[in-house]
C-alpha cells in the first residue's frame, strides 16, 4: 500500500477514535477569560448568553473596555490581541488525500456602539485547483452599530443573515450529508435548498422584550448555487470547484422573525427571495428550537418555489451532551424534490473540544430515488 494511502487511513481512524470544524471564535474566550461553554451550549450552537454577546457587538455590556483601548494599553494584564486562527486536517472515506483547513479571525469593538468582524476560511484539498484564501464565498467582513445597546442593530458589509436568527445554521451544518451526485448534481440538504447565502449588503434587526427578534437584510449574494455556505468541510471538494468559478451576483432579500415562548421554545418564520436567471425564487423556512434536560432539538421545515418547481423538506437535529464541550449529534433529513422524488439523509456525529484541540467524526448516509451512498468523515483542528 502506498505511503499516502497509509497516512490517510491512519489519520482517518485516529480522528474517528477521538473526534467539526466549528464557527466558535477563540479570540472572545481569551478576551474575557471565559470557557467556551459560557457562550456555547454545545459548540458551535450558542446559548442565550452567546446570542446576546453576538448581538451586543462582541461585548458583555456597553461598559466593557473596547478592543481598541486594550491594544493601546501598555499594561500587560489588559493588553489583548483580537486575532485568532483554527487550522486542521480532515479526511473522508470517499476521496483521496487529506484536506487542510485554514480559518482566520479578526474581530472586536472600536467604541461602545461600533464593532467589526473579519473571518476567512478555506479547505485546501488535493482535488481542488486554483484555491485562494481570501474569497467572498468563504469570508465575512462587516461593521456593526448598536443603538440603545441591543435594541437596534445595524450591520453592513459581507455578512450572513442567519447568524442572529438562532442556531439554524450552526446546528445543521457539518453533517457529512452533502455528498456526490443526486438532486441533479449532488445531494443538497433542505436547509441548503433555501438558497440563503452570504450577502454583500446591509441588515437591520430589532429586539423587543428580549424574546421577539425582527430582521431584514438586502444585498447581492456571493454565489448562485445551494451548495456553498452549509457545505461540510468534509465534503468532496472537487464537486464544488466548478460552481465556485461560475458564481454570479444576485439580488437577495431576507426577512425573519423569531419568538421565544414562556416554555422556552424558539419559533421562527424566515422569508428569502433571490433573483436567479431573470426570475425570482423564494423560500420559506420555519425553524423550531428547544433545549430539553437530556438533549437539544432543532427542526426546520423548508418550502421552496423555484423555476424548476416546488420543493419541500424537513431537517431534524438532536444534540446529546455527553460532558463539557463533548456531544453526539443526530441529523435526519427528508424531502420531496421538484421531480417528486423522495429523499432521505441520516447523520451521526461526535465532537469533543479539549483545551486547544477539536476532534470530530461523522458518519452520513443518503437514500434518494436514484442514489444511495455512505460516507465517513474525520477531522482534527487546533485553536490559536
Amino acid at each position: 500500500m502506498k505511503t499516502a494511502q497509509l497516512f490517510k487511513l491512519s489519520f482517518f481512524f485516529s480522528a474517528l477514535l477521538f473526534t467539526l470544524n466549528l464557527e466558535a471564535n477563540p479570540t472572545f474566550a481569551r478576551q474575557y477569560d471565559l470557557a467556551c461553554s459560557s457562550c456555547h451550549t454545545q459548540a458551535p450552537a450558542l446559548n442565550d448568553m452567546g446570542l446576546g454577546f453576538l448581538r451586543n457587538g462582541f461585548r458583555m455590556s456597553s461598559a466593557d473596555i473596547t478592543t481598541l483601548q486594550r491594544l493601546r494599553d501598555t499594561n500587560s494584564s489588559n493588553h489583548y490581541s483580537p486575532i485568532g486562527a483554527i487550522i486542521g486536517l480532515s479526511a473522508n472515506s470517499n476521496s483521496d488525500g487529506v484536506n487542510q483547513l485554514v480559518k482566520l479571525y479578526l474581530s472586536g469593538t472600536l467604541t461602545d456602539s461600533l464593532s467589526f468582524m473579519a473571518l476567512t476560511k478555506e479547505s485546501f484539498s488535493p482535488q481542488k485547483q486554483g484555491q485562494e484564501l481570501f474569497l467572498s464565498t468563504n469570508s465575512q467582513l462587516y461593521a456593526q452599530y448598536n443603538l440603545l445597546e441591543s435594541k437596534h442593530v445595524f450591520r453592513a458589509g459581507l455578512l450572513s443573515p442567519l447568524t442572529q436568527l438562532g442556531n439554524i445554521e450552526r446546528s445543521m451544518g457539518h453533517s457529512g450529508l452533502h455528498i456526490n451526485d443526486s438532486h441533479g448534481n449532488r445531494y443538497v440538504s433542505p436547509l441548503q435548498n433555501t438558497n440563503i447565502k452570504k450577502i454583500k449588503g446591509a441588515e437591520y434587526s430589532y429586539l423587543s422584550d428580549n424574546n421577539i427578534l425582527l430582521l431584514v437584510s438586502y444585498g447581492e449574494t456571493t454565489n448562485s448555487g445551494p451548495e456553498d455556505d452549509l457545505a461540510s468541510d468534509y465534503s468532496d471538494s472537487s464537486s464544488h470547484s466548478s460552481n465556485q468559478t461560475e458564481n454570479t451576483d444576485n439580488k437577495a432579500f431576507l426577512g425573519g422573525i423569531t419568538y421565544k415562548t414562556e416554555s422556552n421554545y424558539k419559533v421562527g418564520l424566515i422569508y428569502n427571495q433571490i433573483d436567479l436567471k431573470d426570475t425570482n425564487q423564494y423560500s420559506l423556512l420555519v425553524p423550531i428550537e428547544k433545549e430539553y434536560p437530556h438533549f437539544i432539538w432543532n427542526s426546520a421545515f423548508v418550502y421552496v418555489n423555484a423555476l424548476e418547481g416546488t420543493y419541500v423538506g424537513l431537517e431534524n437535529v438532536f444534540t446529546v451532551p455527553l460532558r463539557d464541550m463533548e456531544h453526539l449529534k443526530i441529523i435526519v433529513n427528508a424531502d420531496k424534490d421538484q421531480n417528486n422524488g423522495t429523499n432521505f439523509g441520516y447523520s451521526l456525529g461526535y465532537t469533543n473540544i479539549y483545551k486547544m484541540f477539536i476532534f470530530s467524526a461523522v458518519a452520513g448516509r443518503v437514500n434518494t430515488e436514484t442514489f444511495t451512498e455512505n460516507k465517513l468523515n474525520g477531522a482534527i483542528n487546533i485553536i490559536f
